[in-house]
């Protein structure tokens, strides 16, 4: 299958962004969201300076030429999507949080198309429509009666919304505009402006001060630094070069599927339904990925005998 390595890479990076949701949870009983998001990005950063200049060295004269792009990139999808996602969480359900989520292939897709031209193919369409009628499933696990129950619309909500538009406009920024830059050029740039900008706003909000976060909560902000931000960025943006943003972003459906099976692993009980909303999901992300376009190639004809 091409591109075999982008897609695992991936799912991997998806794995990671579902385990952030429990490391936050446990994240934010010490610390405030802006403080615990500007310490993860201040390690992330440090971290992913160290390792670029190891690999490669600094493409200054890259980064020089893209740098509209990246600043671009850097305050829409770092400090914009962050900031939004962690504090839209604050005042809404969990349900309505990950209702929206699922809202972000499809904003991506439609912007892609917008913006870049690509058009959006049935397998696409049907591969968004069947991850998101699978979150659905996982998220209400099967009750209709209980997605009508706790559905109701707040400032929350609509900060999750415009995460979800800062999150697909990072991706079709860094597709369109960003050229001849690496992927690990282009995350370790945005990754240090973003940080940079809500370390200054974490500083801002306390007076000067940046709280550290007490006992365990540091060790699973370093955890979030090194694999839900550093690895986990630097392998999206290596997916949106190689496969398009449109395509990238269907994976996005994947994150409550690895938090729900982390939940398993802490002992939490996972009904019927939820399991066949993964199967929706995964079947969805396979669909819109083309990861399954070798099944509907017709079969070439057998040569002739010579």
């Amino acid at each position: 299958m091409k591109h075999r390595a982008v897609y695992l890479a991936l799912i991997f990076s998806t794995f990671f962004w579902g385990a952030n949701f429990n490391l936050g949870k446990y994240v934010v009983h010490s610390t405030d969201p802006l403080s615990a998001a500007a310490w993860r990005f201040m390690l992330a950063g440090i971290i992913m300076t160290l390792y670029t200049v190891l690999k490669e060295g600094i493409d200054w004269a890259g980064i020089g030429r893209n740098a509209v792009a990246l600043l671009a990139m850097a305050v829409v999808g770092i400090f914009g999507f962050n900031v939004a996602f962690f504090y839209g969480l604050q005042t809404t359900s969990s349900v309505n949080g990950s209702l929206i989520m699922t809202l972000n292939p499809t904003i991506t897709v439609v912007l892609t198309a917008l913006v870049i031209g690509e058009a959006i193919s049935w397998r696409q369409v049907l591969g968004l429509g069947l991850s998101m009628a699978g979150v659905v499933i996982v998220v209400t696990g099967g009750s209709w009666a209980a997605l009508s129950r706790h559905v109701h619309f707040v400032l929350g909500d609509g900060l999750i919304l415009l995460g979800n538009l800062c999150w697909a406009a990072h991706s079709v920024i860094g597709k369109r505009w960003v050229k001849n830059l690496s992927p690990m050029q282009t995350t370790t740039s945005t990754m240090l402006i973003g940080g940079g900008a809500m370390i200054a706003t974490a500083l801002f909000v306390h007076a000067g001060s940046l709280p550290l976060p007490a006992g365990g909560s540091l060790g699973a902000i370093a955890a979030m630094a090194l694999f839900g931000t550093v690895l986990a960025y630097l392998w999206w943006n290596n997916g949106i070069r190689t496969i398009g943003p449109a395509r990238t972003a269907v994976f996005f459906d994947l994150v409550p599927i690895f938090t729900m099976l982390i939940a398993i692993a802490l002992g939490q009980h996972v009904t019927l339904a939820q399991w066949m909303g993964a199967v929706l999901v995964i079947t969805g992300v396979l669909f819109s990925s083309g990861a399954l376009d070798t099944l509907f190639k017709p079969a070439l004809p057998a040569p002739a005998c010579p």
